[in-house]
């Protein structure tokens, strides 16, 4: 009976073990992508640290994301929701990179201010608790490497099931789409975001009235927030 309730005391510590290191990995995890998030801000707001001064009497560049790390795509900020500061640089690449930070532009959709549904996904965790609060006729605002500033304002806003979402499919307009999970730290169900492109640095936009008719950009797979 004595080694009866050894035995039972360490499969039971074991198991306690086992799920705290099981519990630690997403952690770990965590902690690593807010890190290279608040790197990728720093080096796109002030340039790559790595970065080579001009020589004397060149003219300097004044676009410090033009000298951030090659990695960083787009930043993507939300005037709306001011008041929590929010901001994502997304790398650009397939569903994969999430694991290693935030954000992530489809390497398929179009680039800012580009025709097509531009698709970005990120982690709701840990930073951005209360950005579903963003919502329709809100703005988004998105830079790409150049400073160059796109104003996208929101015309949909839903909270579906993984199962549910259509909208990462391709357009003809000048859209950009979003999506994360929700609930907070709960995850099992997503919200998206369409917006329409209405602003380029500053001055209102109008799409073309003539030209060639493009096809659709490209759709995007699902996600996985892990």
């Amino acid at each position: 009976m004595k080694h009866a309730k050894l035995l039972g005391s360490s499969v039971g510590l074991l198991l306690i073990i086992a799920g705290l290191i099981i519990g630690v990995g997403p952690v770990i995890g965590l902690i690593q992508r807010s890190q290279a998030d608040s790197t990728a801000i720093q080096a796109w707001e002030h340039g790559s640290p790595t970065h080579i001064t001009p020589s004397p009497g060149a003219t300097p560049n004044s676009c410090a994301a033009s000298t951030a790390p090659t990695s960083d795509y787009m930043l993507v900020t939300f005037p709306s929701l001011s008041q929590y500061g929010y901001a994502l640089v997304a790398g650009n690449g397939n569903w994969s990179l999430l694991n290693d930070r935030s954000a992530v532009h489809w390497y398929q959709s179009p680039a800012p201010g580009g025709q097509g549904n531009i698709i970005v996904a990120f982690h709701r965790e840990p930073d951005f608790e209360y950005i579903n609060q963003l919502n329709t006729q809100q703005s988004v605002e998105v830079q790409d490497r150049q400073c160059n500033v796109y104003t996208y304002t929101i015309t949909g806003k839903w909270v579906l099931s993984p199962s549910q979402v259509t909208q990462l499919n391709g357009t003809t307009g000048y859209n950009l789409t979003m999506i994360t999970c929700t609930p907070w730290w709960q995850d099992y169900d997503r919200i998206v975001w369409r917006a329409t492109l209405t602003a380029v640095n500053g001055k209102p936009f109008t799409p073309p009235s003539s030209g060639p008719v493009h096809s659709p950009s490209k759709s995007a797979s699902q996600p996985t927030f892990s």
